[in-house]
């Protein structure tokens, strides 16, 4: 009895050390906002992947000054996925700042995408903003681990190894 609580409990143990991932469901709805980084008064771009043909979206940006309403769009195509491309202008009044961009349907289907909006500018509208890009120099990594999640890997380790070893004994 005792021999199968401790054989329960290491499994579970290593079960929980297990990393688990997220997978994602095929046929959500995907959208890309193009340029990342936008002046207030510029343009962005709008592109909607595997959605219903016929499916129209409400898009919009929500930051921490509320939601701001750009528009709809109507999602295109044959067959069981289609999409979008569209252009909205985002408000020349908006405050700088990082928002998201919303796109939902009436069926409750809800994609986003991150925007960073600067400060307008004359040229806005004439082209996209510019991000500064990386200036390419090394950074020092730290992959130290700390001592803790050392030892609770070796004492998971510990317990499968006698796991194992039990088993084999009581099966000889």
């Amino acid at each position: 009895m005792k021999m199968r609580f401790l054989l329960r409990s290491m499994i579970a143990v290593t079960l929980a050390a297990i990393p688990l991932g997220v997978a994602l469901a095929h046929g959500e709805p995907v959208i890309v906002v193009e340029p990342v980084v936008a002046a207030a008064g510029g343009q962005i771009t709008l592109t909607g992947t595997e959605m219903e043909p016929g499916e129209v979206f409400t898009i919009s940006l929500e930051g921490l000054t509320g939601s701001i309403p750009l528009g709809e769009a109507t999602v295109a195509g044959e067959g069981e996925e289609g999409g979008f491309t569209v252009t909205f202008t985002i408000p020349a009044e908006t405050v700088p700042g990082s928002y998201t961009v919303s796109a939902a349907a009436e069926d409750g289907d809800t994609t986003t995408a991150d925007l960073i909006i600067t400060a307008p500018s004359e040229e806005a509208s004439a082209a996209p903003a510019m991000a500064q890009e990386p200036t390419g120099e090394l950074h020092e990594l730290d992959r130290s681990k700390p001592i803790g999640q050392i030892v609770a890997v070796v004492v998971v380790i510990a317990l499968s190894t006698a796991a194992g070893f039990v088993l084999i004994r009581n099966r000889g």
